[in-house]
């Protein structure tokens, strides 16, 4: 019997398309199709134009509202994350998920090693680095070895070689922050120094930057070609992330590497290597010792392992019948402070959840507080 043919060619032009529109990795950022990577070089100068693009992620980390600055759907020039380096027996740098707003099991280990008198040199390890990734089109260059096509780059730098100074010129003359601008922007003319540190590479920090007028506007179409920023990074996932960190002898599921920064965390895995502690999510405090004075909870210290106060004792690191009796007035007006409906950090539920950066990455009750000002919106 003679076999059916079908015809490919739909099937190849769409796999075809599919390919030409899929970028690469780059590291930790997975690049749009025909987007290349721009990099600053020590002691060259270049000029480079800054572009804005339309920010996609409602979570961003320069998000002002009452400044309509990188508000979801405006524009804005650049994308700010946070990196931890030297991760896993590999020595990888990964997105810190404080970037898109999820916890960093990093950061929370590291916190708990400082509570427990871990040495400097070890907490310091745990750092988080501060970045931005910018749109660039370079016009010139000087002392620069690679050479760059007049067209949008993505450019990655360090807060601190970059950023910092530039922050410092246009607080010293706020015209000039007009420089991302299509129509009226500044190009900006950088010197870049050659620093070391130790026996390392030589790098490149920004000594100078000078505004200049452009040669023409950018027309509006560009936007469309621009890459947007927000969804470059790779994030890790928790699981992903706990692996690596501690090394687990367990083999990860195969799993997209990019999350959505809403998804639920998952309690780490407990079987580690080298008997290190246990990185799992705070439940339950242990029952009370009947025959002890002191809390067993937090072993009469008042806190817990994370330094917040402990919920059983509440911070007095007796048991609670060895507490004195106060006066009913007292008991009263104290707020509840295990509550789910309550914030323990004391700001607004369901309204500020994304205001106090530093009260709320470390907040076991943000999710919950989130979803309730979404569905009270």
């Amino acid at each position: 019997m003679k076999k059916k043919t079908k015809k490919f060619g739909n099937k190849v032009a769409g796999n075809s398309k599919k390919q030409n529109q899929e970028g690469s990795s780059y590291g930790y950022m997975q690049l749009p199709k025909g987007i290349g990577v721009f990099k600053e070089e020590p002691g060259g100068t270049c000029l480079l134009d800054i572009l804005p693009y339309e920010v996609s992620d409602k979570r961003h980390p320069d998000r002002d509202d009452s400044l309509e600055i990188a508000v979801q759907g405006e524009l804005w020039y650049k994308r700010p994350f946070k990196i931890h380096r030297q991760v896993g027996v590999n020595n990888e740098a990964i997105v810190c998920p404080t970037s898109i707003g999820r916890k960093s099991i990093i950061s929370e280990y590291r916190t708990k090693r400082m509570n427990e008198g871990a040495p400097k040199d070890e907490t310091d390890g745990y750092k988080q680095s501060k970045r931005n990734l910018y749109i660039v089109v370079p016009k010139e260059l000087k002392g620069f070895k690679q050479d760059y096509e007049e067209k949008p780059h993505i450019w990655n730098i360090s807060q601190a070689m970059f950023q910092k100074l530039l922050n410092e010129e246009v607080a010293e003359n706020e015209d000039y922050g007009i420089f991302p601008d299509l129509e009226e922007g500044l190009s900006l003319r950088i010197r870049w120094a050659s620093k070391t540190i130790g026996k390392s590479k030589p790098f490149a920090e920004a000594s100078r930057i000078d505004f200049e007028e452009r040669d023409e506007p950018y027309d509006e179409s560009i936007l469309k070609t621009v890459p947007d920023l927000d969804k470059v990074l790779i994030v890790l996932s928790a699981d992903e992330i706990e692996r690596m960190f501690f090394e687990l002898e367990d083999e990860p599921e195969t799993k997209d590497k990019t999350k959505d920064p809403e998804e639920e965390e998952k309690p780490a895995p407990k079987k580690r290597k080298k008997a290190e502690p246990k990185a799992e999510k705070e439940k339950e405090d242990p029952p009370f010792d009947p025959d002890g004075d002191e809390c067993v909870a937090c072993e009469g210290t008042g806190t817990n392992s994370k330094g917040r106060e402990c919920r059983i004792c509440e911070g007095t690191g007796v048991k609670p019948e060895e507490k004195e009796k106060e006066p009913e007035k007292e008991k009263e007006t104290t707020p509840k402070k295990s509550s789910d409906s309550e914030c323990p950090k004391g700001h607004e539920w369901a309204t500020d959840c994304e205001e106090y950066p530093d009260d709320c990455d470390d907040c076991d009750l943000w999710d919950k507080c989130l979803s309730a000002k979404e569905e009270n919106a």
